[in-house]
């Protein structure tokens, strides 16, 4: 199972997104920073871009 079992990054984004309120000015600095954050690794999956490489 392993890799194909696993949700994707699009489909988190998804559910990320569905347990927001509506309007992004009512988004909290915490939501924000979720959303910010799953959108960018969803881009790299859909982009087929690796993790960032850590930095030194």
């Amino acid at each position: 199972m392993g890799l194909l079992s696993r949700k994707s990054e699009t489909a988190k984004l998804e559910e990320t997104v569905d347990a927001l309120p509506a309007q992004i000015a009512d988004w909290t600095p915490a939501q924000r920073a979720q959303y910010s954050a799953q959108s960018d690794r969803a881009m790299r999956e859909q982009h087929g871009i690796g993790e960032p490489s850590a930095r030194r």
